[in-house]
């Protein structure tokens, strides 16, 4: 099957399938690549089939879209081809000569900086991308009540936030400075979203976007799987699980 391997410098963020559905690339939400970065326009080029060859095309891009260090309007991708979109760089892989073309790829959003995996699904670490992940949360919230009989709390031991005790109700909790965390840290240095929380059926996986974060005073660099009684320190503020009431 023909993907697209997205990457952000020497980092593979993920692998999109190319089937006969177009896969557009730009920095609004519905694309199926979404990359939140000024550079990247809202349409900015697409990848479409067309007799059996796989076409990218730029939308009238602000900046321009790239294949192998070269500017393109329209350009037959081929095996090993790099296209350039802002900072971030796509290569195109086909698996044999001749293969049809594959079922339609599914929406994935792209990092820039701090890039995680949320539950399948890749978030940029700026503060545009982190309400949109807050509006999705809700959204998924209201239209899947949690089934699960318990509900995760975190209890503030040390450090200064806007409460003493968080209930994790909502699908991904974020902590940070921003407006759109639920878990809201204070002090001039935080960052925007130090990190979320999302919920998987009865488990809540924590995963770091920004500055240091531990788990039982070990340094925490992936998503990990909370479990009762785990302290955690993220920016400056002490946490303790547990499984609630």
């Amino acid at each position: 099957m023909p993907k697209l391997i997205l990457k952000f410098e020497d980092r593979i963020l993920r692998e999109i399938p190319v089937g006969q559905s177009p896969v557009t690339i730009g920095r609004l939400p519905n694309n199926t690549v979404a990359i939140d970065n000024p550079a990247v326009s809202g349409q900015h080029a697409r990848v479409v089939v067309e007799g059996g060859q796989y076409i990218l095309e730029d939308l009238n891009s602000r900046n321009g879209t790239f294949v192998n260090n070269q500017p393109i309007n329209r350009h037959v991708l081929r095996e090993g081809d790099v296209v350039g979109i802002g900072k971030h760089t796509l290569v195109f892989h086909t698996v044999g000569k001749g293969e049809a073309p594959a079922a339609e790829p599914g929406p994935a959003s792209v990092p820039a900086a701090a890039v995680q995996d949320l539950g399948g699904t890749v978030y940029l670490d700026t503060k545009a991308q982190k309400e949109l992940l807050a509006k999705a949360a809700a959204q998924t919230k209201a239209a899947a009540p949690v089934t699960a009989p318990k509900q995760g709390v975190l209890t503030i031991l040390s450090g200064r936030t806007d409460q003493r005790q968080y209930t994790l109700e909502a699908q991904t909790t974020l902590v940070g400075k921003s407006s759109t965390a639920q878990i809201r840290l204070k002090g001039w240095f935080k960052p925007q979203v130090a990190a979320a929380i999302t919920r998987k059926g009865t488990a809540y996986v924590l995963t770091p976007l920004a500055g240091k974060a531990q788990i039982n005073n070990q340094p925490l660099k992936q998503s990990y799987e909370l479990k009762p009684g785990d302290v955690v320190h993220i920016s400056g503020v002490t946490l303790q699980f547990s499984a609630g009431e």
